[in-house]
């Protein structure tokens, strides 16, 4: 078994927004309890998560495994919850005859989390701190629902489920709930890195025991699609291709900022490691030796109901699983571009590459200084 704390450091754990995608991170986290040998609940001294990563959070607060988390929420009940919600010809008839205000019901997205939070209050909360975001519209003001130090007195009375279900009520998919509090992840939470470890070194720091060179912070993401266009692709858009890419693009960009803000303001008092695997085909194939068969099935994974198929699910599962299996759990500072120390660029540990730069040809265009001369 491996130790991946021999020196008996803090461990936070954080885990970024992303829907049905959990499944990757959950199984991550399963693929990771089998190596060590322990349960998330024993390995990790604070939980941190938005949205879906609220889920995988609130569930190790309250004692379950990741592996159990994979069985019961993330295979049969978030699905659940989905699949029998309304499309197609339904969503219509909601519109025309009720208005479409969301296109699901929160209600049975709650329910799913039932087995493990019924009844269940923040102040419920031991070891580990559990820190979950969410929004609340009235104040345009992020809230960090924590179990633990000053802030936690404000949300001791929370109910786990409702703060889960606000943590993910993403606007357009959800209503939100109470009518105030929506996905913690609109804003720049959608990866709590960076809140949690301020939460920690600065607020929880002495109750916690959080001190400087005593903390390991482990950031988990929800896979990375490949995100660029082919050459001067963009000059082809329409509105619609326009207000697909600045939407993908500000959140992936928020998520990979948060990472890079946080290694630069806590290096030297936080080893900060960040995990995300690539989902690209040739990434996925040949580093994770997982048959994805083609990039259109890798796309499903972070297409909506796509990822609610039982195969998608089961390659979620498969990726996760085999990424974390080639993790060096133990290497400091470890990124998803690296390769035992060396900044390679290139991911190939079945991680997401650095995002690169591309020579731009100015000639021979009307901004060449040569053509206006």
């Amino acid at each position: 078994m491996l130790d991946i704390n021999p020196d008996g450091k803090k461990l936070i754990l954080s885990i970024d927004g992303g829907g049905l995608r959990g499944m990757l991170t959950v199984a991550m986290l399963a693929e990771l309890e089998s190596i060590t040998g322990k349960t998330c609940p024993e390995i990790f001294d604070m939980v941190a998560g938005t949205s879906t990563g609220a889920i995988i959070a609130a569930g190790i607060g309250l004692g379950l495994s990741a592996q159990q988390l994979l069985e019961d929420i993330y295979r049969q009940r978030l699905p659940d919850a989905f699949r029998n919600q309304p499309h197609g010809i339904g969503l219509i008839a909601r519109y025309l005859f009720g208005g479409l205000r969301n296109l699901y019901d929160l209600t049975p997205f709650i329910q799913s989390l039932a087995p493990f939070a019924a009844g269940k209050r923040i102040s419920d909360f031991s070891k580990p701190i559990v820190f979950m975001t969410t929004r609340d519209v009235r104040t345009a003001n992020t809230y960090f629902m924590v179990s633990k130090g000053p802030g936690a007195r404000m949300f001791q009375d929370y109910p786990v489920a409702g703060a889960v279900g606000a943590s993910g009520a993403a606007p357009i998919f959800f209503a939100p709930v109470l009518g105030n509090l929506i996905d913690g992840g609109v804003g720049v939470n959608g990866n709590p890195c960076l809140a949690a470890t301020i939460e920690a070194m600065e607020y929880i720091k002495d109750e916690g025991g959080f001190r400087d060179g005593e903390v390991i912070h482990f950031s988990f993401g929800t896979g990375y699609l490949p995100r660029g266009t082919a050459e001067r692709a963009a000059g082809r858009f329409w509105l619609v291709n326009w207000l697909n890419y600045v939407i993908s693009d500000i959140l992936n960009d928020t998520l990979l900022n948060q990472v890079q803000t946080t290694r630069t303001l806590y290096r030297g008092r936080v080893d900060f490691r960040r995990y995300n695997p690539y989902l690209e085909l040739q990434s996925v194939r040949y580093l994770l030796g997982v048959d994805a068969q083609s990039q259109a099935n890798l796309d499903k994974i972070g297409n909506g109901l796509s990822a609610l198929e039982p195969d998608v699910i089961e390659l979620m599962e498969a990726i996760g699983r085999s990424y974390a299996s080639r993790i060096h759990w133990t290497e400091p500072n470890y990124m998803p571009w690296w390769t035992s120390g060396a900044d390679s660029g290139q991911g190939r540990d079945g991680g997401h590459p650095l995002p690169g730069m591309l020579p731009v040809d100015w000639s021979k265009s009307p901004f060449d200084p040569a053509a206006t001369a």
